[in-house]
């Protein structure tokens, strides 16, 4: 077998492998891309790497670094996504073999630790992971909403801005000490569709949240139905607004005004559904779970690279990078 880097011509064998892995029980789904590599160029540091058998593209898998922290202490982490193996070549070893070579790159760089998130129903795939040394760390949700018209005339008017530095000081406060966390997400989905809401009420309160359509650089897509022809997915995209940085969980109501506003204003656009990562450990307003019309489970799997390091990590929630599932 023959692992090197991705080249843009293997994007149309890449998107028909895409196709041939669907996950996620009990409604499996695949994402449909332009690219393949574009769920990784949302990170400025990104590796492709593909897996050859007999000539021909078996495999594949994706990694990006990133300088964050974990209990203090700056560092280097990997992340993991994006494993796919060809079904008729499944089993011969080519997810271990992706995992490895990544491993190697990781270690050349100097990096500290690498972690992906599962589907918790990926029984395979958890598998393949803690055979390599991988530890279940935290589960994680994905919570999805549906657009809804506001029934109520707004109590506050959330301020709208595109501004990718806007607000940074207060996301700081609230998750700038958690681990795992990074200040560039808003910067770097700035291009797609990118807004900042929020209510600042001076001593009153404050609350906030970001976000970007994730349709824009991939669409997820039942697994039993075929692609459409790129021209068609045009045609037929519609938005899918990933939300993040959320801050005023301390003040429900206010950041329950911002959220009913963006649900209002995803009704009236061509938007799909809204989503939200989160931390069951995080205080998140309870709303956030009553509302959603489903949510996916995760499991967050790690393994310390550097040798004779463990991670101290903190108790409490994590930062949640939006660019992630």
């Amino acid at each position: 077998m023959h692992i090197r880097f991705y080249r843009p011509e293997d994007d149309p064998v890449l998107m028909d492998l895409e196709r041939q892995s669907p996950r996620g029980l009990p409604e499996p789904f695949v994402h449909y891309r332009r690219r393949f590599i574009d769920r990784a160029a949302l990170f400025p540091d990104h590796r492709l790497l593909v897996a050859e058998h007999d000539g021909a593209i078996a495999g594949t898998a994706a990694v990006i670094v990133k300088r964050t922290r974990i209990g203090g202490e700056p560092l280097s982490l990997g992340y993991v996504f994006d494993v796919r193996a060809a079904p008729a070549l499944r089993r011969r070893g080519i997810g271990q073999s992706l995992l490895a070579a990544i491993d190697e790159v990781l270690i050349a760089r100097g990096v500290d630790g690498v972690y992906a998130h599962i589907v918790a129903s990926n029984m395979p795939s958890l598998k393949l992971f803690a055979k390599l040394g991988y530890q279940t760390l935290r589960p994680i949700v994905l919570l999805v909403f549906q657009p809804l018209p506001a029934s109520d005339v707004p109590r506050w008017t959330p301020r709208l801005t595109v501004d990718p530095a806007a607000g940074q000081d207060r996301i700081a406060a609230v998750h700038g000490a958690r681990d795992l966390y990074v200040p560039d997400v808003a910067a770097r989905v700035k291009d797609f569709g990118f807004e900042r809401w929020s209510v600042d009420l001076g001593d009153g309160g404050l609350a906030g949240m970001s976000l970007f359509d994730q349709g824009g650089v991939f669409q997820q897509w039942p697994a039993d139905l075929p692609f459409l022809s790129e021209q068609e997915m045009q045609q037929h995209d519609q938005k899918s607004l990933r939300l993040f940085d959320e801050v005023g969980s301390d003040n429900a109501a206010l950041l329950r005004s911002v959220f009913d506003a963006l649900r209002d204003r995803a009704a009236r656009g061509n938007v799909s559904n809204l989503t939200l990562l989160v931390d069951p450990m995080d205080r998140a307003p309870a709303f956030f779970f009553a509302e959603a019309a489903r949510q996916m489970d995760y499991w967050m799997v790690f393994k310390p690279l550097r040798p004779g390091w463990t991670p101290a990590w903190q108790d409490g929630p994590i930062y949640l990078d939006a660019r992630e599932l």
